[in-house]
Order: C-alpha cells, then sequence, then structure tokens
C-alpha cells in the first residue's frame, strides 16, 4: 500500500499536466506591465529666415515712395512757348500742385507772356494723372482750362488744351518734367486759335 501511494506521488510530480501540478505551482502577485516608452515629438521645421539686406540697401520697410504716390504739395516753375492774340510769345510761371490720390495731381498755374506787344497774364488750373508705373520715368496725361489777361484793350481769351509728357527720376525733393500741349482758344479767337507748345517745368515736392 505505502508503495502504490508513493507511486502515485511520484507520477503526479513528473507527469507534466498532471492535476496536481497546478496546485503545486506557485502563484506571486501580478508584475505592473512596463511603461510604453516616450514619444519622441517630431523636431519642428526651421523657420524661414528673411534674406540678408545687401549692403547699402534699405529694407522693404524703409524704401522711398513714389512722389506721385503720396499726398504731397507739389511746386515747380515752367518754361515754354505760347500764343497770344495771334502771336507767338515766350512763356515764364510757376505752379502748385497736390496729390490726393492714384497719382492724382489738380494743379494751379500763373504764367507770363513775353515778347508779344501786350503784357499777357494767363492763369491756368488743371489736373494731370501720372501713371502708377514702375521705374524712374513715369508718364503723365492731364488736361486743363487757361484763360489770358491782357493789356493794351485787348479783350481776355479763354482755351481748353490738354498735356503728357515724362516726369524724371527725383533728386531728393528735386523734380524735372518734360512734355507738349495743345491748345484751342474758343473765345475772342484772333489768328491762330489751336496750336501745339512744348512745356518744361523743374521743381520740388513738399
Amino acid at each position: 500500500m505505502r508503495r502504490t501511494l508513493l507511486a502515485l506521488l511520484l507520477w503526479l510530480s513528473v507527469v507534466p499536466g498532471a492535476p496536481g501540478l497546478a496546485r503545486a505551482q506557485y502563484l506571486g502577485p501580478t508584475e505592473p506591465a512596463p511603461p510604453p516608452p516616450p514619444v519622441q515629438e517630431e523636431a519642428s521645421a526651421p523657420q524661414a529666415q528673411p534674406a540678408p539686406v545687401p549692403p547699402g540697401a534699405l529694407p522693404p520697410a524703409q524704401e522711398a515712395v513714389p512722389e506721385w504716390s503720396v499726398r504731397r504739395i507739389r511746386v515747380w516753375g515752367t518754361l515754354g512757348a505760347t500764343f497770344a492774340y495771334g502771336q507767338s510769345a515766350f512763356s515764364l510761371g510757376g505752379g502748385v500742385g497736390y496729390f490726393v490720390y492714384g497719382g492724382l495731381l489738380p494743379s494751379l498755374d500763373l504764367s507770363v507772356a513775353i515778347g508779344s506787344a501786350s503784357t499777357v497774364f494767363m492763369l491756368k488750373p488743371g489736373l494731370d494723372w501720372f501713371l502708377p508705373v514702375p521705374g524712374r520715368i513715369v508718364p503723365f496725361v492731364g488736361g486743363y482750362y487757361a484763360h489770358w489777361f491782357v493789356s493794351g484793350g485787348y479783350l481776355p481769351q479763354d482755351a481748353w488744351g490738354v498735356r503728357g509728357g515724362f516726369s524724371f527720376a527725383q533728386v531728393g525733393p528735386a523734380t524735372f518734367l518734360l512734355g507738349i500741349a495743345y491748345e484751342r482758344v474758343f473765345t475772342n479767337c484772333t489768328g491762330t486759335c489751336g496750336y501745339w507748345v512744348p512745356q518744361v517745368a523743374a521743381g520740388f515736392a513738399l
């Protein structure tokens, strides 16, 4: 009997899967699962650095603003030719204008004609448009009304005119303009009533 019991115990301890094996194993406390490895954040893309400013150049915020695109007063002196009462004359004068918006320049000119038999003064309000184009030479077009005051018993005259030309790059506040105009006298006209006249102006912007 003892031999049979001893053999049964040896069989239970040796044979795998025997019912006594599960009871013979030690069950300790459950080990905690290891934490997941930390997720590494992707390196943020490097921010683009502004392009270096070439030596001697101004940053974009400090670039010179075109003189015709801002609200500025412009004054100038004029030199040209005119016709008054059928006679050609040399014209000297001056004017003032104000850039209001988008290159529009309302202006007022006052000039005197030299070389005719009588002293002739001309008052000329007008409106010019300086085209918003890049570059150092800016084209312009415009129109005006002219009134002549004359001595020596002559009647005053009125005319309308259109003009165009180029405004050249300014040196500091100085400006230079070269153009041509067509005038047409429509009151008290004697002799030549329509003619072309050159225009040259130099001035500065305030």
